[in-house]
């Protein structure tokens, strides 16, 4: 395993979340070495123990020749970064949340459609049932009146 080491200083990139300034790692690395690992399944570092307080933090830069003021200012510099990001998160979770929304209108329009297209299909399924019982209905009207034509003409026949 690779160990590479490298100084801690103030770094804009560390952005913490509990204020004061962020620090971290700075320039290149200072030493490099290589070593046995001993237990590739070892257990991480717990959160308590790689965070840093905003007191120890500043300590620290104090120790680095960072005067009140400097520190002041990268405070306020952080606090700005952190809340900018707190705005984009957000307007992020909104412009999901509209996303979502206009999905589930789009979904229940189409679901409008589909049922308006089912029910014209029944409808025209219906009236065309109709239409065929109709015109049989009328061909055995048709066929009756024609049979009782026939009937009325042979009996008159037969009393002729």
């Amino acid at each position: 395993m690779t160990v590479m080491e490298f100084e801690i200083g103030e770094n804009g990139s560390c952005v913490p979340s509990t204020g004061g300034p962020g620090v971290g790692l700075i320039g290149k690395a200072v030493r490099t070495r290589v070593e046995a690992v001993k237990d590739r399944l070892g257990t991480p570092r717990s959160h308590e123990q790689l965070y840093l307080p905003a007191m120890t933090r500043i300590e620290l830069l104090r120790d680095l020749g960072y005067s009140i003021e400097e520190i002041a200012k990268k405070c306020i510099e952080i606090n700005q970064t952190r809340t900018e990001r707190h705005e984009t998160e957000q307007e992020y979770i909104a412009q999901m949340r509209q996303q979502q929304y206009e999905a589930h209108l789009l979904q229940q329009q189409m679901l409008h459609v589909e049922m308006q297209r089912q029910r014209q299909l029944y409808m025209q399924m219906h009236y065309q049932l109709q239409y065929q019982a109709n015109q049989t209905r009328s061909r055995e009207e048709k066929n009756t009146s024609q049979d009782n034509k026939r009937r009325r003409l042979s009996v008159e026949a037969m009393l002729n």
